[in-house]
């Protein structure tokens, strides 16, 4: 006898930030998702500071005290919900993907 087996878990692909060949971040397709999915219920008009929601978040990150283009790995959006923070948690594609979106520039694409 034989059967099928399914892996049910998609596991989502880590980007290497580090790569200079990775693909182009889109801040508006990949980025606002996870904080609309992990950080809206907070980080909204009249909430938390920044706002992260998808209309206000470019313009609420666009400051050297969110985004550090010179150091990607030192920015606060990066670093505060990391895997391994005490913060709501990104995961490690989505960390992977915000590190990347900073290393190529923060581009609000």
């Amino acid at each position: 006898m034989s059967s099928c087996t399914y892996n049910w878990i998609v596991e989502e692909e880590v980007i290497d930030p580090g790569d200079p060949d990775a693909p182009d971040i889109s801040f508006s397709v990949e980025i606002t998702p996870i904080f609309a999915s992990k950080c809206t219920g907070c980080h909204q008009p009249g909430g938390q500071t920044p706002d992260l929601t998808a209309a206000n978040a470019y313009n609420s990150l666009n400051s050297s005290r969110y985004v550090n283009t010179s150091a990607p790995e030192t920015s606060l959006i990066y670093t505060k919900p990391s895997p391994t923070g005490s913060h709501v948690k990104y995961t490690e594609a989505e960390a992977a993907k915000v590190l990347t979106w900073i290393t190529q520039g923060a581009q609000n694409n």
